[in-house]
């Protein structure tokens, strides 16, 4: 046994001699976990820091994957090429990893990422020069990638970084000027205030007592602070007031019952229906200022003070709306509970979520970018698609981070993003950022970003070709590529569709007159999407088996166009047994057989929707070849014994060796388990794919107590 033997993930299926690839040693998951990981605490470094897209995989992870994918040589430089690439990607390791698959290929071998997203692993597949292919249904997808890779691909990248730094500054200078007469407080406390508390007021209908709707008291629970509102009443209306409770005091008691969503007025205790905010009074209840020296300081707001108008802001937006020829976005949000609550309470469009003074901001900005693209594309077109399109993700900082849905964190002090997902969440208090200045979630900072994600796209020399189209129906002929890998959606994890929106609506303004064709509907395309949704399917459908549907599309279509020796590398990961099930039916009806699994734990482990939700931080490589042999049953006690094996050994070293929570082991482990399914015509006994998954968990939480699998419904 090798040294690194302990590491190796489990092989399901041997492969035969001349199909062999680096992948097959099984030490994919030890480097590349370990540089994905760290790499989620270096900012400004990628791709990622410029668009938004969510639940993107690391770039050092995918490049590690696609390299060890098509590598056809397993010898130990090659081995320390994968970890190189992983722990440390300079010029050296590129250029070693590339000569390596010179050997291995006498052409360029062509990649194919089927579910495009945020486009890591198309770009990864261009740094190592492959030629890479990317398909997205969705059109905020298929530009950023496009943005990143193709027009990336027809200008001088050091020419580009300059354009966006000098274009970027004077956007956010001429941005600072205009906005100057929305915050009169920037004079008055020459910059140091720069956040906003609000919430909002409505009347009983019983009663007539108004109060306020707000759930969150506090402002600061930083280094032993606790400064929060207290309540003030004052006849049939009450006044917030901002207090230091460090020693003792309670926080404003919220009109909303704990964990139930249902409303009481404070005074004669009556339900009320769930409230339309915005038909409710938009009420401005704290200020947020650096402090002298460090910290923040909180005092009450004087609404009259601190906001212009109303009226005067909204004839501004008419006049900056006829002048740029367009109307506010008119889409509607799903009515959806758990998924898209905001509609739930009045905020029904892709305007609402903004209130006026936020909405004004974003239409300057928007106007800045028309005016710097119709003065850059009249002399270089490439050049001006690149720099506005980078630029353009300004717009994503405002619409996540500067809404009616972005909260006030009072642990650090900070403002949170509203699209981080998995659903959106409503907030009754939020806070507003004057992002002209230096607090958070500033402007300025969002363009040091930019300039810095621009950078990283030196060297990547591969080509890339980016299509709007699905993974069921694949534009593209038989036996064509050389691997495919691709990181899909995970059942019902994420809607992308639904979080796109709020930026795509917003930003086709703009970039429809970058690529007319992908920017021409109100919202993007769903009909496609790969998600399990009870909102997706009529009545009288099972969205389960709807996505067991697709998925079986999607890997047939896989099947057809990926050359007899490819290999096809798909990650994924889910809590529940439903979504596990119909990865193993996907492969059983397909002509794949899994040749091994390979598990990256690659999450932040201390981001608060992990801490707070147990989530999933690990995500699989399930190895496949397209293998002419029949698919033969299994028993059911073959598939648990296997599973035990895999837990005694391959789990526990996960924990013992690389130091891996029992949650992340235990589902390392149950993918394995799905692997071995996969692989099977049947299991004996007239068991289900559910009920042997069932059973194979007990066994792994037998040996993880903390692992943790769901059986439950889609969403």
């Amino acid at each position: 046994m090798k040294t690194n033997d302990i590491y190796r993930s489990p092989i399901i299926h041997n492969v035969p001699k001349e199909h062999e690839r680096l992948i097959d040693t099984g030490m994919l998951h030890y480097e590349s976990s370990v540089a994905g990981y760290n790499e989620r605490y270096h900012r400004g470094e990628t791709s990622h820091t410029i668009h938004v897209w969510w639940a993107r995989r690391p770039h050092s992870a995918m490049r590690s994957l696609l390299f060890s994918s098509l590598c056809r040589n397993n010898d130990e430089t090659s081995i320390e090429t994968m970890a190189n690439l992983a722990m440390n990607c300079n010029k050296e390791s590129l250029t070693q990893a590339k000569n390596i698959l010179k050997k291995d290929y006498q052409y360029q071998p062509k990649t194919l990422d089927m579910f495009g997203g945020g486009g890591t692993i198309p770009f990864e597949a261009k740094r190592l020069g492959f030629d890479s292919y990317s398909i997205d249904s969705n059109q905020l997808s298929v530009f950023i990638q496009r943005c990143n890779m193709v027009y990336a691909n027809k200008i001088d990248l050091k020419k580009a970084e300059i354009f966006v730094k000098n274009i970027g500054e004077e956007i956010l200078n001429n941005l600072l000027e205009r906005t100057d007469w929305l915050y009169p407080l920037r004079q008055e406390t020459k910059g140091k205030t720069f956040g906003y508390i609000w919430t909002y007021k409505t009347k009983c209908p019983h009663c007539g007592k108004i109060f306020y709707l707000s759930k969150r008291p506090w402002l600061s629970k930083k280094n032993g602070k606790k400064i929060a509102f207290v309540k003030n009443n004052n006849n049939n209306d009450e006044k917030l007031c901002i207090c230091d409770l460090s020693n003792g005091g309670e926080p404003y008691s919220s009109a909303w019952e704990k964990r139930t969503g249902i409303l009481r007025c404070p005074k004669c205790k009556e339900i009320l229906d769930k409230p339309n905010v915005i038909k409710c009074q938009d009420v401005m209840i704290g200020l947020v200022s650096k402090g002298e020296k460090t910290g923040k300081v909180y005092t009450e707001a004087n609404q009259d003070d601190a906001l212009p108008n109303i009226e005067k802001i909204k004839n501004e937006e008419n006049r900056v709306l006829t002048n740029i020829k367009c109307s506010l976005p008119s889409s509607k949000l799903p009515v959806w509970s758990g998924i898209v609550n905001p509609a739930l309470y009045g905020i029904e469009t892709h305007a609402d979520f903004l209130n006026f003074r936020q909405r004004l901001v974003l239409l300057y900005l928007i106007d800045e970018l028309i005016m710097q693209y119709d003065k850059l594309v009249v002399s270089n077109v490439e050049m001006a698609k690149f720099v506005i399109g980078s630029l353009s993700s300004l717009i994503d900082q405002v619409v996540d981070w500067n809404c009616r849905l972005s909260m006030w964190i009072p642990q650090n002090e900070q403002v949170g993003r509203a699209f981080c997902g998995p659903g959106i969440a409503m907030l009754f208090d939020y806070c507003e950022t004057d992002m002209l200045l230096k607090g958070p979630a500033n402007l300025w900072d969002k363009l040091k970003r930019i300039i810095n994600g621009v950078k990283s796209f030196e060297g990547c020399i591969g080509d890339a070709h980016i299509y709007h189209a699905h993974a069921q129906d694949l534009p593209f002929e038989s036996n064509y590529f050389d691997a495919i890998v691709t990181d899909p959606p995970y059942y019902d994890n994420i809607y992308y569709s639904i979080l796109a929106d709020f930026f795509y609506s917003w930003k086709k303004i703009l970039l429809k007159k970058m690529e007319p064709d992908l920017f021409k509907s109100d919202i993007t395309d769903y009909k496609f999407e790969l998600v399990a949704s009870s909102r997706r399917v009529d009545t009288n459908q099972s969205p389960h088996d709807e996505y067991c549907k697709q998925l079986n599309l999607a890997f047939s279509e896989a099947a057809r166009v990926l050359k007899e020796d490819g290999i096809f590398s798909f990650v994924y990961s889910h809590s529940s047994v439903n979504a596990w099930e119909a990865v193993a039916g996907a492969y059983r009806q397909s002509p794949f057989i899994v040749t091994s699994v390979q598990p990256l734990s690659i999450e932040r482990k201390g981001r608060p929707r992990a801490v707070m939700s147990q989530a999933v931080n690990t995500c699989v490589t399930f190895v496949a070849r397209k293998i002419n042999e029949e698919k033969k049953p299994i028993s059911l006690q073959y598939l648990l014994n296997k599973t035990e094996e895999y837990a005694q050994n391959f789990g526990k070293s996960l924990i013992e060796k690389s130091g891996w929570t029992e949650n992340d082991a235990g589902l390392a482990v149950i993918a394995c388990t799905v692997g071995l399914m996969a692989n099977a015509s049947s299991i004996t006994g007239n068991y289900t794919n559910k009920s042997a998954l069932i059973s194979a968990s007990k066994i792994v939480k037998n040996y993880f107590p903390d692992f943790s699998i769901k059986v439950r419904d889609s969403i």
